[in-house]
């Protein structure tokens, strides 16, 4: 007797287990699906609802969701640029990072995460599957304090620093921490929780230190010409350098003391799988030659996928024309200015 009842508890366990992963069936739409805040209030959750063919497809469709409308609250706030893809583990928690391009599964980086994101309700009317994501606020604050508790002491600490002895190298490192702390700090105003991270201090330490990078390099004197490959970077690296307080000449009216920048672009396409998108590696290099005859080399490379060479020209030229330009100020106390011996 023990022995059946042992055996039918089990089978209960089981069939509950069963019934517990089976999305709900119904030939009428959920009450959730039509008025989703009222089950998940807006004060608490951020809730998206999904369609597909399959239950995968319509958690797939939610996380396109919540991400499209996720990415444009942070990009109205912070102007982040925030591409890439989510993933859902077997407990069906939502996790990495927010994109448009979901559907297509391209792994395109950024820094803007949904955290707490879980899947919470699925439902199949007739051939139709539905799937509801929220995202709770209160794990998300959690979550976003603790990861920017860190940063902030590492950007503290560069700044401290930048105040006993100011170097590009260090403001470069600051930038870095700050640019962080910000995609944080856009991601809780998207969340309507901006009090949480005070960025206001940062802002004006960060603005005058830059101030006084650009103010040490504004009788610096540059050129710059393409040796070989794409001179797309030219332009790029030339408003860097204008953006850094640098003067940048043409080789017609530079003077004999100017910062000679030699550019070599290589451009390396690779092999993609999926139809319609590119893959290309580009190399960058470059020769610094100081009006003395002084010399040192800087390079970068990136590789970026786009559905044209054009896309992905434009997406790679600012970020390795930045990379190159800041090695070059990196360097800014063995460059000769402008006018002087």
């Amino acid at each position: 007797m023990i022995i059946v009842m042992k055996k039918l508890s089990i089978a209960i366990i089981l069939l509950a287990s069963a019934c517990a992963s089976t999305p709900e069936m119904s030939n009428t739409i959920p009450e959730w699906v039509q008025h989703p805040e009222q089950h998940y209030p807006a004060s608490r959750y951020l809730v998206a609802v999904g369609t597909g063919s399959s239950r995968e497809a319509a958690i797939q469709d939610a996380k396109k969701q919540m991400a499209e409308s996720f990415v444009v609250k942070v990009q109205s706030l912070t102007k982040v640029n925030a591409q890439s893809k989510l993933s859902q583990d077997t407990a069906g928690s939502v996790s990495g990072d927010s994109s448009q391009n979901v559907s297509k599964e391209v792994n395109l980086e950024s820094s803007t995460r949904l955290r707490s994101a879980e899947v919470k309700e699925t439902a199949v009317v007739g051939d139709e599957n539905f799937a509801l994501i929220a995202l709770d606020k209160l794990s998300a604050r959690t979550g976003l304090l603790g990861e920017a508790a860190p940063i902030k002491n590492e950007l503290n600490s560069i700044l401290e620093s930048l105040e006993e002895n100011h170097n590009q190298a260090q403001l470069n490192k600051a930038k870095v921490k700050f640019a962080q702390l910000q995609d944080l700090f856009g991601e809780a105003s998207a969340l309507g929780m901006s009090t949480i991270i005070d960025m206001n201090d940062y802002q004006t330490r960060m603005l005058r230190f830059e101030n006084a990078a650009r103010n040490k390099n504004l009788h610096l004197a540059f050129l710059v010409t393409v040796l070989k490959g794409e001179n797309f970077f030219e332009r790029d690296l030339e408003a860097c350098i204008n953006d850094n307080g640098g003067k940048v000449y043409s080789s017609e009216k530079s003077p004999a003391n100017v910062n000679k920048i030699q550019i070599t672009v290589t451009e390396r396409p690779q092999h993609m799988k999926m139809e319609g998108w590119e893959k290309i590696r580009f190399d960058l290099s470059a020769a610094i030659i100081q009006a003395d005859g002084r010399k040192f080399q800087a390079q970068t490379t990136q590789t970026e996928t786009g559905r044209s060479r054009t896309a992905i020209l434009e997406s790679v030229s600012d970020k390795l024309s930045k990379d190159l330009c800041e090695q070059v100020f990196n360097r800014v106390s063995e460059l000769k200015p402008e006018g002087k011996e």
